[in-house]
């Protein structure tokens, strides 16, 4: 095989050797999450207008086939990287190979990942009620990207050295019989057969999990053919929008859990799950919509909720010193919020625990989440393990790649019933049904119109 192909293909397959053990090493956990720090770098690189078109046109399926693309990119570079390291002039020198793949391989990882994976490793110490050493986030990540990057340097080199051959002429070696399985064969059908397992353990996962929210939207959708949706929406169809890949959500384990009020704060504190429900309890009825909702779109759900006023938690913490202009949230996904103090003092915002009567599901947030009245859902964190108050405009996560710090909800309305399709004869009554919104500002009248808006008539 020429040398350019050779490592093109050598180059591919080591990648998606990494890749996979990248995958594996994330499912089984307790490594850093360095593809979804890499997944985390191509989301903040998309333009807010084509994420928002992503999440209404696909739905369920537009963050599996980012998140695949990601991959499909890095492999890709992985496939250069092995054009560049098969170059003729280093075959018969294996250790400079080794080490120029491994450098660059290290190098490209580190570049993208190190801070995501180490603020996303840090956050989920502390779900787990863990304070981890400066710098030992960073450490971990480190020493996983050194043992992905080894084992695509050692797979490319053994890939090219499969492909290549020796470097002696093909008449000076004798052709093993036909019923012998030479040295090479093995070791190439042992990476195949060991990256197809790997690989396909990883897909199972990962179409599971989009399986069950395509079923999820279509149930949504038959519901919603019916007429108006229910008043209060049953929690597996209730909307579910994060930035995390299907079935990368935080699975916290409640026993470990605790809630960090910090910063600018009378005395800072931790509780636990127990001693947040020990609280005076709140019940209350409150949407939620997604900031990508297009108009008539059905990213905007309904249900009652039970938790703690947030200020009482910061009133049991000592008070919030005149100094704190907001608080910042951190996540057990390593999401970050914020919301300023005045907001947070409103008797409706809430720290949630407990979802049209069951405990608060993991897709929304489970041990516990934020509730503000009035807001998009991204200023609604989810899985949080941290609230700091603070003395300077703290831009969230999405903040930080241009989406609005107030995200006040818009005022909206939709038809649902009757469908696009249906028909009706000239003369038949038919019953309009639908939603409006407008967040804490409440709706006044509804108003429709036959004629294109010409005239209006009260609904």
């Amino acid at each position: 095989m020429r040398s350019t192909v050779a490592g093109l293909v050598a180059g591919l397959l080591a990648g998606v050797l990494a890749a996979v053990a990248m995958m594996q090493g994330l499912f089984l956990g307790g490594v850093p999450a360095v593809p979804l720090a890499l997944w985390e770098r191509t989301l903040r690189l998309l333009p807010m207008e084509l994420f928002s078109v992503l999440i209404v046109r696909l739905k369920f399926a537009a963050k599996p086939l980012a998140f695949w693309g990601m991959l499909g990119v890095l492999v890709l570079l992985a496939g250069l990287l092995g054009l560049a390291v098969a170059r003729p002039a280093w075959r018969g020198r294996p250790l400079r190979r080794a080490a120029v793949a491994f450098l660059a391989a290290a190098a490209v990882l580190l570049a993208v990942a190190l801070g995501p994976a180490a603020d996303a490793l840090t956050a989920r110490l502390g779900a787990q009620g863990l304070s981890p050493a400066p710098g030992e986030a960073a450490r971990r990540v480190a020493l996983a990207v050194a043992g992905y990057a080894g084992l695509y340097a050692l797979g490319l080199l053994l890939l090219l050295r499969l492909f290549e051959g020796r470097p002696e002429p093909r008449a000076a070696r004798p052709a093993p019989p036909r019923s012998e399985v030479t040295r090479r064969e093995v070791l190439h059908r042992s990476l195949v057969l060991g990256t197809a397992a790997l690989a396909g353990t990883a897909l199972v996962r990962l179409l599971a999990a989009l399986g069950e929210g395509a079923r999820v939207a279509a149930q949504t959708l038959f519901d919603r053919i019916r007429g108006l949706p229910p008043e209060v929406t049953p929690n597996d169809q209730f909307y579910v929008v994060s930035k995390n890949p299907p079935g990368f959500d935080p699975d916290v384990d409640a026993s470990r859990w605790r809630l960090e009020v910090t910063g600018l704060v009378g005395k800072p504190l931790r509780l636990t799950l127990e001693e947040l429900k020990a609280l005076p309890a709140v019940r209350q009825v409150q949407t939620l919509e997604c900031i990508s909702n297009e108009v008539g779109g059905d990213l905007i759900s309904n249900a009652w909720w039970r938790g703690v006023r947030l200020r009482d938690v910061l009133a049991l913490a000592g008070g919030v010193s005149p100094k704190a202009v907001k608080l910042a949230f951190t996540c057990a996904d390593g999401y970050t919020e914020s919301l300023p103090v005045v907001d947070a003092l409103h008797p409706d915002t809430l720290l949630v625990y407990e979802m049209n009567g069951e405990v608060l599901p993991r897709a929304h947030g489970f041990p516990l989440r934020l509730l503000v009245p009035g807001l998009f859902g991204m200023k609604n964190p989810k899985w949080i393990t941290k609230i700091e108050a603070v003395d300077y405009d703290f831009q969230g996560y999405w903040e930080r790649s241009g989406w609005s710090d107030e995200a006040v909800v818009k005022t909206m309305s939709k038809f649902t019933t009757p469908t696009g399709r249906a028909s009706a004869t000239v003369g038949e009554e038919v019953a309009l049904g639908g939603v409006a919104y407008a967040g804490d500002r409440g709706i006044r009248a509804v108003e429709v119109s036959v004629v294109a808006g010409t005239t209006w008539l009260p609904a």
